[in-house]
């Protein structure tokens, strides 16, 4: 028989999967993993096949595998709306410079108003018609 298809004691079971003993006995205990228990008593050592701790491992593993795709998923949305807060911290100071500008010259005593100057109208006496009485006096 092929060593990867040896059967593997509850201990060597437990360092080729990573998992706690209390673990895989509770898997045992439910179904999850097929093991078959050499003797009687409660003490007797379990047999697993290989086979039987990768399929029971692939499903907890696809769940790692899932909960890994959901954290990097969360890290994803996590930075882009860091780099959101960022631009929109932008530009808040942006407009807060803007109003504060405005404020100044809101507060600002108004400029001096130049002397408005005007321009009279030349006209020539040449052109300038005499005006004869309309009743006739004259």
């Amino acid at each position: 028989m092929p060593e990867d298809q040896m059967p593997l004691t509850l201990q060597q079971a437990v360092g080729r999967s990573g998992k706690s003993e209390k673990t895989l006995r509770r898997w045992i205990a439910s179904g999850r993993l097929v093991a078959h228990k050499v003797g009687e008593k409660a003490a007797d050592p379990y047999l697993i096949k290989p086979a039987d701790l990768d399929a029971a491992m692939g499903s907890e593993t696809a769940r790692e595998w899932q909960l890994e795709d959901q954290i990097y998923r969360l890290d994803s949305r996590v930075v882009m709306l860091e780099a959101a807060v960022e631009e929109l911290q932008d530009l808040v100071e942006s407009q807060t410079q803007i109003i504060e500008e405005l404020q100044r010259q809101r507060s600002a005593p108004p400029p001096a108003k130049k002397k408005a100057t005007t321009t009279r109208r030349k006209t020539s006496t040449s052109k300038v018609r005499s005006r004869k009485p309309l009743d006739g006096y004259g």
